[in-house]
């Protein structure tokens, strides 16, 4: 039997049902706690993935290079909107799709797939927890599965129900940030982006609060899923390992709770199950999809936020003098700074892209949801911060069509309450030091940002 290593130097036996509270809570203190962080021996490559390549003569972008991964990669995006519609080099049938109008049209069309036609996983998953867990994921499953798993949770995030999430975030955005003293350095990523959203949705699930380190801890790693490449053997060897241990969680987590004991929304997937609406893997599923995309893009998000008020300091004052433009900030810094940079769709019908390229039904197609947002055919200035930007809410933050992120008014919500709590509590937020960011292709997360918190306007040396 295989064994995976983790950060705290023990291995653990693939497929074997481990007891993750009594692993997180036997080490160290729940906010450091060592929930197995799967290692990844080249997570650079679309989280996870065989190497791609990209160095022909023809294409200008490496996207091996470090330099891209981790940096600003306005310019290699804005390269390739001006290529258009270009194949990707060495993958067969697989194309690069960068402009804003094309993967709107793709993303909105009824004709497009998450999946191949004919499948319902990639065929390297073969016979594994990851495969049963991404046929089940709201997110990676087509129709007409997808309609009935969105109809059931569907009413749950609508914009008046997503409401009583309000207190939720203003009580994680209060906890988090009234702890910081002025002229204290903090990081921001791991003292305050963690912070909110990970008690926001865990409360929504009712997830007891000695377990949420635990299960936010390595989050990251289980977005090996998304790969749009397959992935080498240890790879998909650590990602069904980590699979397994959400899996179990969650079995565990519903087996020991009474349904009155459970949260609302945990209790209609319940109901859903018991009307025979939903299968049991398809219930841990949406509850881990929950966690999954609830935290990860708020998270990426809020920490965008300290890096982009850090280095633009003239940005942060214009929104704290003019509160009333929160909601239209939020949605020019989600389309400023994408969290999530690349999707994908499989085509069933030919696509005639706004270049004039006409892509075969059959094709794969690698959008680029980040390149689309500073479109400059769409947005004016899209390399600058606009807050007063009229079609800020055009950017494709949250995908689009019937894959829509269904959280987007929860992640909303918890932004604009960071924003407020942000401009009412700091005068200013000064870099303290070098930040560091996965080189990940399509979740290219802040890891940790050092940044000192000002409540007096003076700057210090």
């Amino acid at each position: 039997m295989q064994c995976v290593p983790t950060v705290d130097g023990s291995v653990l036996e693939t497929g074997a049902r481990i007891d993750l509270r009594r692993h997180c809570r036997a080490h160290l203190p729940v906010d450091q706690c060592s929930f197995p962080c799967v290692t990844r021996p080249d997570h650079r490559l679309a989280s996870g993935g065989t190497p791609m390549s990209t160095n022909s003569p023809a294409f200008p972008i490496d996207f091996r290079d470090e330099s891209f991964l981790a940096g600003d990669r306005a310019q290699a995006y804005a390269k390739l909107r001006e290529l258009g519609t270009v194949p990707w080099p060495n993958m067969k049938s697989t194309w690069i799709v960068s402009r804003h109008q094309d993967i709107r049209d793709i993303t909105r069309s009824t004709t497009t797939r998450v999946q191949p036609a004919g499948t319902t996983a990639p065929a390297w998953l073969d016979d594994s927890p990851a495969r049963d867990r991404l046929r089940a994921n709201l997110v990676q499953i087509d129709e007409p599965d997808h309609s009935r798993l969105r109809n059931v949770v569907g009413p749950l995030f609508i914009p008046r129900r997503v409401a009583q999430f309000r207190d939720f975030a203003t009580e994680s955005v209060a906890s988090a940030l009234s702890q910081i003293t002025d002229g204290e350095t903090i990081d921001a990523v791991r003292q305050i982006a963690v912070d909110i959203p990970r008690g926001v949705i865990c409360r929504f699930l009712g997830i007891p609060e000695e377990d949420w380190g635990c299960l936010t801890e390595s989050q990251h790693d289980f977005l090996m899923i998304f790969s749009p490449v397959p992935l080498d053997e240890l790879q998909t060897t650590a990602l069904n390992a980590i699979t397994t241990f959400y899996l179990d969680y969650f079995e565990d987590f519903l087996s020991t709770r009474t349904a009155d004991e459970h949260s609302p929304y945990v209790r209609l997937l319940l109901e859903a199950e018991a009307r025979g609406e939903l299968s049991h893997i398809e219930v841990l599923s949406l509850i881990h999809t929950v966690l999954d995309a609830g935290y990860e893009t708020t998270r990426t998000s809020i920490s965008n936020i300290f890096e982009i008020f850090a280095l633009h300091p003239e940005i942060f004052a214009e929104l704290k003098s003019n509160p009333a433009l929160v909601e239209t900030a939020t949605e020019e810094l989600l389309r400023f700074r994408s969290p999530l940079h690349v999707r994908e769709r499989y085509l069933v019908e030919p696509f005639a892209a706004s270049d004039g390229t006409v892509l075969p039904a059959g094709a794969h197609v690698i959008l680029m949801l980040a390149a689309a947002n500073r479109d400059d055919t769409v947005f004016d200035n899209p390399n600058s911060i606009d807050f007063r930007r009229s079609n800020a809410n055009q950017h494709l933050a949250f995908g689009g069509g019937l894959h829509h992120c269904l959280g987007a008014p929860i992640a909303r919500l918890q932004i604009q309450e960071t924003l407020k709590g942000l401009i009412t509590g700091f005068d200013r937020i000064e870099p303290a030091g070098a930040g560091s960011r996965f080189p990940d292709l399509i979740f290219p997360a802040l890891t940790s940002l050092p940044v000192a918190m000002r409540t007096s306007d003076v700057v210090r040396p």
